[in-house]
């Protein structure tokens, strides 16, 4: 679904991204890992068309969208979670599903009438809000879910737009114990059917999700294998994980 090819990207002095290469397998959930400045946020803006590489390929579906403009690549199936997402705080969860519908279907309907009412784009939208668990939810003003509701929101807007791939940068970030737990339930309702890139600080949810890693450090990739091969690389333990994931 996604192969990077020698991918270059500096700031000046600072090489943010140094001649990376990884391949993304249809269906996997494919995880990059590394400190913080490993260059993480830089490969996602490159991904997404916000940041324009020095060098290197981007091949995404079979085609090469290196220089493609942001909503292009959208048009191609690739969303990023929180770009695509912006949430409407003073309208209904089901309305905010409804106008990422219509958004992706490419007309307006009639654009001073509430969404929700359409029904080309309510039953699609409760259909989103219920593979996300907030079916129940669909009547409340968005503004007043917690936190980690938004972020099951912003995922069933983001699948609204029927993606190839979804790229989520830090989907736990903030989150509880439970919203995180909850997350995790979605992602793998999620998988296998359809292609995420997750980048995530916390280990565990790493280790139980992804398919396979890679890892990152100063802008390189260190390694790239399945969760049990990352866990003992002896490089990784070196530059992130630590000892005890070794012996985990």
């Amino acid at each position: 679904m996604l192969k990077v090819d020698s991918l270059f990207k500096s700031f000046g002095a600072l090489l943010a991204t140094d001649n990376l290469s990884f391949q993304v397998k249809k269906g996997d959930i494919h995880a990059i890992i590394g400190p913080n400045g490993a260059g993480k946020t830089t490969l996602i803006g490159q991904l997404t068309g916000e940041i324009e590489s020095d060098s290197g390929s981007i091949l995404f579906d079979g085609n090469n969208i290196s220089g493609v403009p942001v909503h292009l690549r959208s048009a191609h199936g690739l969303a990023r979670s929180f770009q695509i997402t912006n949430i409407f705080h003073d309208l209904t969860t089901w309305d905010n599903v409804a106008l990422a519908v219509q958004a992706h279907a490419g007309h307006s309907f009639h654009f001073w009438k509430n969404a929700s009412k359409e029904r080309e784009l309510r039953q699609p939208a409760l259909e989103f809000l219920g593979i996300v668990g907030l079916e129940k939810r669909a009547g409340f003003i968005a503004g007043l879910l917690s936190h980690g509701e938004h972020r099951q929101l912003e995922i069933a807007m983001a699948l609204a737009t029927n993606p190839k791939m979804l790229l989520l940068d830090e989907p736990m970030a903030g989150m509880g114990p439970k919203e995180s737990l909850a997350m995790v339930d979605i992602l793998i309702k999620l998988k296998h059917k359809l292609t995420i890139l997750l980048i995530e600080h916390d280990m565990d949810v790493v280790f139980t999700l992804a398919d396979r890693i890679t890892v990152l450090v100063n802008g390189r990739g260190i390694a790239t294998d399945t969760p049990d091969a990352i866990r003992k690389n002896p490089e990784v333990i070196a530059a992130y994980l630590g000892e005890e994931s070794y012996h985990a």
